[in-house]
């Protein structure tokens, strides 16, 4: 069990996933058998009030109708935000066009109109290293998107300088706070805000499988009790007006679990509930969450994962 911390106050948080078509979450968290025209976003949005949109990294040809249905599926949430992560040709590969600027605007459009887009990630490689061309392309980016907030993920430490922190006021960055593996080069865990907003990216700390690409498990990591409290006062250390949190450690559906612990170290009195399945999968949630029985669920035929 996870004992609430009320020593101080905090205001906004929003907590999510990575994205919600994950492969895992299919063995814990979406029911076996579904309505027809069950939607995963509508049934994701019961229990968490964030997304960070992944899709839009691999590829520019969702449209304006995929974000109208999204925006429809999580409808019920008033609270709901989504983040979207920016196209991999501005940040990996440096081949993007000026037609996948227009399509990622088109795909924003909706969902800025309907104040329901909290920003654009922006996640560079650790080999994205400080220099001034690179700088330079930072202020590229602010350009191409200039009425958006742009939360840059820089994960080379050369972008942790007492320097730089103006640059990013001065161009309109929010620097994420994004908790990596201890590896040589890596950003450590940092609580900065900017204009009263801040963005934690969980990626686990899973040093042996991060370079392994083989593997398959560099987002295989269960984060302990003692820290996701660390992570809640970097959350109060902050204090932020609005903060987003991310949780990306998805094999094995370890995100959604640790996901439901932060929230309930964050509100203690709050009534959380959680699917059947993820309560049957992960016995030690049942002691902070209520199941939800919707008619999915009641068909569903809980697994248990294959590591605990």
């Amino acid at each position: 069990m996870i004992a609430g911390d009320d020593n101080k106050d905090i205001n906004e948080v929003f907590i999510g996933m990575g994205g919600w078509e994950l492969p895992d979450f299919n063995l814990v968290f979406y029911p076996k058998k579904s309505d027809k025209g069950f939607r995963k976003l509508e049934y994701y949005s019961i229990f968490f009030d964030l997304v960070e949109v992944n899709s839009t990294f691999y590829n520019t040809s969702l449209s304006a109708a995929q974000s109208n249905r999204w925006l429809k599926d999580v409808g019920e949430n008033r609270r709901f935000v989504f983040t979207v992560k920016l196209y991999r040709g501005f940040t990996h590969t440096f081949d993007a066009t000026q037609n996948d600027a227009l399509a990622i605007h088109r795909l924003l459009d909706p969902l800025r109109e309907a104040e329901k887009l909290g920003g654009l990630v922006i996640q560079f490689p650790s080999s994205f290293t400080r220099t001034s061309d690179r700088q330079a392309h930072l202020v590229k980016l602010r350009n191409i998107f200039p009425g958006d907030r742009l939360f840059l993920d820089l994960r080379h430490i050369s972008w942790n300088d007492e320097s730089l922190y103006l640059f990013y006021r001065e161009n309109g960055f929010n620097l994420i706070n994004v908790d990596l593996p201890p590896l040589p080069g890596h950003m450590p865990l940092n609580s900065f805000e900017q204009d009263g907003i801040a963005y934690f990216r969980m990626m686990g700390r899973n040093a042996e499988a991060w370079y392994n690409s083989h593997s398959g498990d560099r987002y295989l990591y269960n984060y302990s009790e003692e820290e996701l409290r660390d992570l809640v006062r970097r959350i109060k250390q902050a204090n932020a007006r609005r903060t987003y949190v991310v949780f990306h450690n998805d094999r094995q559906a370890f995100s959604l679990v640790n996901g439901r612990q932060v929230e309930h170290i964050l509100n203690p009195k709050k009534n959380l509930t959680a699917p059947v399945n993820l309560l049957a999968a992960f016995p030690n949630l049942k002691s902070i969450c209520s199941p939800d029985i919707s008619k999915n669920d009641l068909f569903s035929n809980p697994q248990t994962p294959a590591v605990k």
